[in-house]
């Protein structure tokens, strides 16, 4: 899925900790590692790993915080099942990688990602403007990315759904027609309708948004139970002291703000494909609408 975390980029090479150290000993020093983005000017300002410094501030331990050598997403995750290149990730969460992994079940976007705002172009918005009931969008055809889990999701709740294997076709695919409208989370909208030309005239259905529960975790070496409970108690104290939201609405306030998703219908989505120990019935690890104001009032 498009711009979620994972693209990496070059940094220093940090050596793998030591096989004698005892990773359950609270006297030790936590060695952190993290895959580095691949403009090295987000570092300065990057939501997962200012988040990751806030929890290990209030983890209670020693620490010390380090890049990954450059690599692809799928290499990172490889290197968290060796623990020695990369020591934590955050990534969205899905049963083989619970598996795999320690989560850290405290979602790190507030399940932002799963918030979907309708591309379409601007000839066929009166598709969506006159829309009164969810159901008769399942007429229409959503374009997604062929092996993405939101073409899942949508099949699954009743949508027919048009893919492609290449990212920036799917934009093609929109303006040539072949397909209705193309659900991104709110968190990418913006940045893509930057990137667009003004003449594939491709704007943003001003009723309707789909929801979805969505998860992005950070993950740990499944033997790093010291390195889980460090970052899992500095996140949950970060939340009951307010830091968590703080640092949460300085980054997505403004977005959340102009995506003006009360004034959408919102169309809940199930999926079913969460793992089960997905913390979906506590509302205060995830955003909503009604949220929305006390977010932009904290600006």
């Amino acid at each position: 899925m498009f711009c979620t975390w994972l693209a990496l980029s070059t940094s220093l090479i940090v050596k793998p900790v030591s096989a004698a150290v005892d990773h359950n000993d609270p006297r030790q020093t936590l060695n952190v590692i993290y895959p580095k983005p691949e403009r090295e000017y987000e570092l300065d300002n990057w939501y997962p790993l200012e988040l990751l410094k806030l929890a290990l501030k209030y983890s209670g331990q020693a620490y010390t915080l380090q890049s990954s050598i450059k690599m692809v997403q799928s290499r990172s995750l490889k290197e968290l099942e060796h623990g020695e290149l990369v020591n934590v990730v955050w990534s969205m969460t899905s049963i083989e990688r619970e598996q795999l992994f320690k989560p850290i079940r405290i979602p790190i976007y507030k399940g932002l990602y799963g918030w979907r705002l309708l591309l379409t172009t601007e000839d066929k918005l009166s598709l969506f403007t006159a829309v009164k009931m969810p159901s008769e969008l399942k007429k229409l055809y959503f374009i997604q990315g062929h092996d993405w889990p939101d073409t899942v999701i949508l099949s699954d709740n009743g949508f027919q759904v048009s893919t492609s294997t290449s990212y920036d076709s799917l934009f093609n695919m929109l303006v040539k027609g072949r397909g209705d409208a193309f659900p991104r989370s709110i968190l990418e909208v913006d940045w893509e309708l930057k990137q667009l030309d003004a003449s594939d005239h491709i704007t943003t259905v001003p009723n309707v948004v789909f929801n979805y529960p969505a998860a992005i975790y950070f993950f740990v070496n499944s033997q790093r139970d010291d390195l889980h409970n460090a970052i899992k108690i500095g996140l949950e104290k970060a939340h009951q002291n307010g830091e968590f939201d703080k640092l949460f609405n300085r980054h997505f306030a403004e977005i959340i703000a102009s995506a003006k998703l009360q004034e959408k219908m919102i169309i809940k989505l199930e999926n079913t494909h969460l793992p089960h120990l997905t913390p979906i019935n506590n509302s205060a690890l995830w955003f909503t609408p009604e949220k929305s104001i006390q977010f932009h009032k904290s600006l």
